[in-house]
């Protein structure tokens, strides 16, 4: 006689409950003792009833258990990780392959290239974009030419200033010369004056006799 499907769920009578625990148990540290007899399996069982009374079953220890699924676990966790680091960077690349060759066929289509692939609307489409393009590109230029002009009339304003300055300083070096000569030749004349009238004086002959 085939045994049908058990449904599990909680067993709602408490008495009940705790003498399924207890049967259960000891058939699963019955089981676990003989597969580790058998088999000669590490086996770890921890049992925590429903008040918090603790069964386990070890073989040979728990702790060289726990260290052992510890290891291994770290192991698996740490291939985990790198087995999804590396999914993600398969799609990364697929992403950025697929972007590359979506970036390859709007270059072409912007330099006039493959067009009879594009239906009607797609090339009005790329029309409009190519000539959105074109008005941007004529005002960042005529900007750029505006202020390369401007900044032309700057120099030459700034050279137009530096020439009057020199102007200037040429201006005032010429006059300091010419007042420097005339200066020099009012001294050359003063002397030549005093020398005349020291000529023209005349010569006296002063005889004193001191008695």
């Amino acid at each position: 006689m085939v045994r049908g499907k058990v449904h599990l769920k909680k067993i709602q009578n408490p008495i009940n409950r705790r003498v399924t625990l207890s049967k259960r148990k000891a058939g699963l540290l019955k089981k676990a003792t003989e597969l580790s007899v058998l088999c000669e399996a590490e086996i770890g069982l921890i049992i925590f009833s429903p008040g918090g009374k603790l069964y386990e079953f070890a073989r040979p220890s728990m702790n060289r258990i726990i260290g052992s699924y510890q290891k291994h676990f770290a192991s698996t966790r740490n291939n985990l990780e790198l087995s999804d680091h590396i999914e993600t960077l398969h799609l990364e690349v697929e992403k950025l392959r697929e972007r590359m060759t979506h970036l390859e066929k709007m270059y072409k289509h912007m330099i006039g290239e493959d067009l009879e692939l594009l239906n009607l609307q797609e090339l009005q489409c790329l029309e409009k974009k190519i000539n959105l393009g074109a008005r941007k590109i004529w005002s960042r230029k005529e900007k750029m030419s505006l202020e390369h002009i401007r900044s032309l009339k700057m120099k030459a304003n700034s050279i137009m200033v530096e020439k009057a300055n020199l102007l200037k300083n040429i201006g005032r070096s010429h006059t300091g010369r010419h007042l420097n000569i005339d200066i020099m030749e009012g001294v050359n004349n003063n002397f030549e004056a005093d020398a005349a009238t020291e000529q023209d004086l005349p010569q006296t002959n002063l005889n004193i006799t001191l008695s």
